[in-house]
């Protein structure tokens, strides 16, 4: 399998030619120049299905310009699937999806299991209130909020472990598991979100213990939307995953991994 990390959480995982595309984000602000907005659209109009793995606005915002004239299935649970028919999307693009369930799409065999958003902590509030970008750029702050609320999570965040070529990789949208779910462990790579809390590295260590993969990549590391993401730094716990023998690597973008 192949793993292509294009920003914030959108991720293109390949098998045998077939292109499974995580949240694909074509960023803020939206009125961005439509001319580079359209070449990074481009590696996410390739893909052969969509997966959502939750309703926030950087998971699902660009999904009806990029798919509604095409004929490529979106999964997503219910709150992400009614907020993009709010949107626009055209229905028959829908594929709902629930935790539990298994489903085969090209070579990929997928199984949803319930997962949870990471909490926003006091540390990560303050930070994004009086950084200088917040005071250099207020309207864009409002701007973002508000998108948050037009584009909720519900608790619907889901887990994805996607199977194929015998390989096994786990994929998440935030830093959260839920306690009541039996995941499976020794998955041959964990791709996991490192953005939304004060001490990133503290809040995955348990889910790391828990899940116990064999490789992690991070992704959602980036500052996708200034003043409300920021970018973090990964060198020093991906150095220390590895030296203690869970290879870690912040993907870079563009870049293709094998695994």
């Amino acid at each position: 399998m192949k793993l292509r990390w294009y920003g914030t959480a959108s991720v293109m995982i390949e098998s045998n030619g077939f292109k499974l595309m995580a949240d694909p984000f074509l960023g803020i602000p939206i009125e961005e120049n439509r001319f580079r907005r359209q070449l990074r659209a481009i590696p996410f109009r390739a893909a052969d299905a969509v997966l959502v793995t939750h309703g926030h606005f950087d998971h699902i915002l660009d999904l009806p310009r990029l798919y509604n004239d095409s004929f490529i299935e979106i999964y997503a649970t219910a709150t992400p699937c009614h907020t993009l028919l709010d949107k626009g999307m055209k229905l028959s693009r829908l594929h709902w999806i629930e935790p539990g369930e298994t489903y085969e799409i090209g070579d990929f065999s997928i199984r949803v299991y319930g997962g949870r958003h990471c909490r926003f902590d006091l540390g990560v509030v303050c930070k994004t209130l009086f950084k200088a970008e917040t005071f250099r750029h207020p309207k864009r702050l409002i701007q973002l909020l508000k998108l948050n609320g037009e584009y909720p999570e519900n608790g619907e965040t889901v887990f994805y472990e996607i199977k194929a070529e015998g390989k096994r990789i786990q994929l998440m949208g935030s830093m959260g598991l839920d306690p009541a779910v039996d995941y499976p462990t020794g998955a041959d790579a964990l791709i996991l979100p490192f953005q939304g809390t004060g001490c990133p590295a503290k809040t995955v260590a348990p889910i790391i213990e828990r899940l116990q993969p064999k490789a992690i990549f991070l992704d959602h590391y980036d500052d996708a939307f200034p003043p409300m993401s920021d970018h973090v730094a990964t060198a020093e716990f991906a150095a220390y995953m590895t030296a203690n023998g869970v290879p870690t690597a912040a993907m870079l973008r563009g870049k293709t991994y094998e695994i």
